[in-house]
């Protein structure tokens, strides 16, 4: 596998049925295909998606169907909403954990993140 296959690949989107629909009119960036090893068919040498962050919770690959499954939920919010968000029948990990809140240096740093891009974009 070369260099890139071996780092993290997260996606960041906010979770609704119709970005987390059962089935695609159209794939714009690659995950887990069909899932198992169809990335290798493919010829594909890097990882994948190891991460999956919505609004309402955080998604990981099952290690054998690479069916993205939920790992951890953000405070206040249910599975049912999650199921509610999602257009297929939603996996949840048997080890199911709470996401941690963001430290004071997490939240500064993405506070000022923000304000650099809308300084950027003229939105400032």
């Amino acid at each position: 596998m070369g260099p890139c296959g071996e780092y993290a690949a997260f996606t960041i989107m906010n979770q609704s049925p119709r970005a987390f629909a059962a089935k695609l009119d159209f794939v714009t960036s690659m995950g887990h295909g069909e899932g198992g090893d169809h990335r290798a068919r493919l010829g594909l040498k890097t990882k994948g998606p190891t991460k999956l962050i919505t609004d309402l919770c955080v998604f990981e690959p099952d290690p054998v169907t690479k069916e993205m499954t939920v790992t951890s939920i953000h405070p206040g919010v249910t599975q049912d909403e999650i199921k509610a968000q999602t257009g297929w029948p939603v996996r949840f990990a048997a080890t199911l954990t709470e996401t941690p809140k963001p430290t004071a240096n997490e939240l500064a740093v993405l506070r000022d993140l923000h304000a650099r891009t809308a300084r950027a974009h003229g939105t400032a």
